[in-house]
């Protein structure tokens, strides 16, 4: 049963990471209308893009490899300890 659970946290993942390469962020163009109450044309610039921050942690063995930018690459780092101290502590109560 613990081997089910294994395999759809890795399919999920791989879907997450696969999402996250395929979606890009919306881009709004700019919308013009004409504005009965004052009887001209408006047009609506989209506001400034936004800045896409981020940041992960790719484990080879024991040596974590963080990337990204500073607070989310600490975030994922934190994670990352977790994670390996949670497998561990598994690894010891099942073996």
């Amino acid at each position: 049963m613990l081997w089910l659970i294994a395999i759809a946290l890795i399919i999920f993942g791989l879907y997450m990471v696969i999402r996250g390469l395929i979606e890009k962020p919306r881009i709004e163009e700019s919308l013009e209308y004409f504005d009965l109450e004052r009887g001209e044309e408006v047009i609506v610039k989209p506001k400034k893009k936004r800045e896409i921050k981020t940041g992960g942690v790719v484990l080879i063995g024991p040596i974590p490899i963080v990337f990204g930018e500073s607070r989310y690459a600490f975030y994922a780092l934190i994670l990352a300890i977790i994670l390996m101290i949670l497998s561990i502590v598994f690894f010891m109560l099942f073996i």
